[in-house]
């Protein structure tokens, strides 16, 4: 079956081994459109292939900046954090544009910027990223207004898109951390979708080559998260800019970065945008993905939610007023630690209370019979996590 280019493959190993040294360090998931600006600025300044200017304004006038490199007659456009609260690969887009200036005149970063020209719109939702909300400051999802374009952030991904023209394009989102793929208990890193151009759910030219894109991220990421890749749900949204864009003959790939254990603010996930982009692109230069099997796509199973936090398991749970006891697991999950105050870390909401054996957890405890309250540990109840380990013992690994 027709693949990737060893060149290729060997270009994303050189990313993966030396990312270290090129990440851009003071970026953090809680980054600002000003810190952005900063940033966007340094790094322009440090590689002049590196062009930045203002593609828009916010519904609050913050700058929505454009971001181009590359010479190339493909082209490909990407954008980033649409919802402000998904700030993973406006990071990678940094770390992308530092590698840049680290690897230099590597011969692969030469060939694709002799192949390729890429337009970037990092921080789609500058105001939403500002108070970290997923919609913009007038309460609008920008993923559901690719229809009627009443938003001033969206008539820019639009004027951009028509503009540029591009053969394909890079939605770039963060999905839950916790979904698994599959029936599996293992958490999905990465999701892919080629979405669907309208709602008979067939395929047009664009979406059939969006498919081999996506096939190529598989293959690329295949040595490093190989069984935590997913699909994600393909059902028909005539609002979102993908099956938007797909509609108008780009072929457009969404990537969703989910979870990974013990890395709360995404960081490997982080790391796996960077190299599966610059690896994209450099296949992209040599058409590579234009003989791919779509297969390594479709196969892979969908996203689903077999994935807590924390699992406490045989819990008696006492209510009192004559309500006779019972035994259950308790499913948590945490406040996400970058969106929530450092007071509230430890605590979490009750997702699932029953039989939990089939479900996985970043931690399991076991309370093995001890009574609690059932009353205050209801569906949806905010609890303090610290309360129920100290009286719990870890649960050996399932």
């Amino acid at each position: 079956m027709p693949g990737l280019s060893g060149a290729t493959l060997a270009f994303v190993e050189r990313l993966a081994a030396h990312y270290d040294r090129y990440v851009v360090q003071g970026a953090t998931p809680r980054l600002t459109a000003a810190a952005l600006a900063a940033h966007l600025q340094d790094l322009a300044a440090q590689d002049g292939r590196i062009k930045v200017d203002v593609a828009g304004r916010s519904a609050v006038g913050r700058p929505i900046h454009r971001v181009m490199v590359g010479q190339g007659r493909r082209r490909v456009l990407m954008w980033t954090q649409m919802h402000g609260d998904e700030p993973t690969a406006t990071l990678a887009v940094l770390d992308i544009l530092s590698a840049l200036n680290y690897f230099g005149q590597d011969p692969a970063l030469d060939t694709t910027l002799r192949e390729v020209q890429v337009c970037i719109l990092p921080m789609l939702n500058p105001d939403g990223a500002e108070v970290f909300q997923r919609r913009t400051a007038q309460g609008i999802d920008l993923n559901r207004d690719a229809r009627c374009l009443r938003t001033v952030e969206a008539q820019t991904l639009k004027r951009t898109h028509d503009t540029f023209v591009p053969d394909y394009a890079f939605n770039l989102h963060d999905q839950n951390p916790r979904y698994t793929v599959g029936e599996s208990r293992r958490l999905t890193a990465m999701a892919f979708l080629a979405p669907a151009h309208d709602a008979s759910g067939k395929d047009n030219v664009a979406r059939r080559r969006a498919k081999r894109l996506a096939a190529a991220l598989v293959q690329l990421l295949t040595p490093y998260i190989s069984g935590h890749m997913a699909r994600f749900d393909d059902t028909h949204e005539p609002r979102s800019f993908g099956d938007a864009m797909q509609g108008w003959g780009t072929s457009v790939v969404l990537v969703e970065s989910g979870g990974w254990r013990n890395d709360p603010e995404k960081a490997f996930l982080r790391k796996l945008n960077t190299i599966l982009l610059l690896g994209a692109l450099h296949a992209i230069a040599g058409d590579e993905c234009d003989e791919i099997e779509v297969s390594a796509y479709e196969a892979l199973p969908t996203n689903t939610n077999h994935f807590y936090d924390l699992i406490f398991e045989s819990a008696k749970l006492d209510f009192g007023n004559g309500i006779p006891p019972i035994t259950a697991d308790i499913a948590i999950n945490l406040n996400d630690s970058w969106q929530a105050s450092p007071a509230d870390i430890t605590r979490g909401r009750v997702m699932d209370v029953g039989d939990l054996r089939d479900y996985e957890a970043n931690e399991r405890w076991s309370l093995a019979g001890q009574s609690v309250n059932g009353t205050e540990l209801s569906l949806d109840a905010e609890i303090d996590v610290d309360m129920l380990r100290a009286i719990a013992r870890p649960s050996a690994p399932s």
